[in-house]
């Protein structure tokens, strides 16, 4: 490896390191305090960098946003995908491996909180609407090949289009999480499990 290359490559990873400290320092600050209180500089210096090191790597607070939500989307491509190597399950067995998946994904306390914030900010702020809502629907595309992947896998007919299917379990998951208390998530899981059932 040349010296350039090896210099090229430092780089490369030092930024991806700052790159990822900001994306978690927000979004702890914006489960914590909510989007308009969770500013770039406090961002920055949770993430043990400057306003600078900041700007230097995402344009706003909108642009690490999306950051956020592409990795999020990509942490649940990568995990539900695993279902469709699998051995062929019963609809049963699916329901509860998709349970589990869905609260894996989307129950902790925080991402709950985080999506909240940013689903309240896409509502308020039309100019972010549009970029939040071109994500949000390519992201239920692939989950979309993906379901209908993982029941071509399993030899399972879906009662309902794929499309609203994917929809329905992230949207039902994320109001289950926020109405259940963490003593009830037990419950919620439950329901989460019977809605598959219900669908597979």
């Amino acid at each position: 490896m040349s010296t350039t290359t090896a210099q090229s490559t430092k780089r490369a990873k030092s930024q991806q390191k700052t790159r990822d400290a900001l994306v978690k320092a927000g979004s702890s600050l914006i489960a914590q305090n909510g989007y308009s209180g969770a500013s770039v500089r406090d961002i920055a210096s949770l993430a043990g960098y400057t306003q600078g090191a900041f700007y230097s790597n995402f344009q706003s607070k909108d642009d690490l946003v999306f950051e956020i939500m592409r990795i999020q989307f990509r942490n649940a491509y990568a995990s539900i995908s695993l279902l469709e190597h699998k051995q062929p399950l019963s609809p049963g067995a699916l329901a509860q491996e998709a349970a589990h998946w869905l609260q894996d994904v989307c129950g902790s306390d925080e991402k709950a909180l985080l999506f909240t914030e940013i689903n309240m900010h896409a509502i308020r702020d039309e100019k972010f609407a549009l970029t939040y809502d071109r994500l949000f629907e390519e992201h239920a595309l692939k989950m979309t090949v993906e379901l209908e992947a993982i029941a071509h896998a399993s030899q399972l007919t879906l009662c309902a289009p794929a499309e609203q299917i994917s929809k329905g379990m992230l949207a039902l998951t994320r109001g289950l999480m926020l109405m259940m208390s963490r003593e009830k998530k037990p419950v919620a899981f439950d329901i989460l499990r019977l809605f598959m059932e219900a669908i597979l």
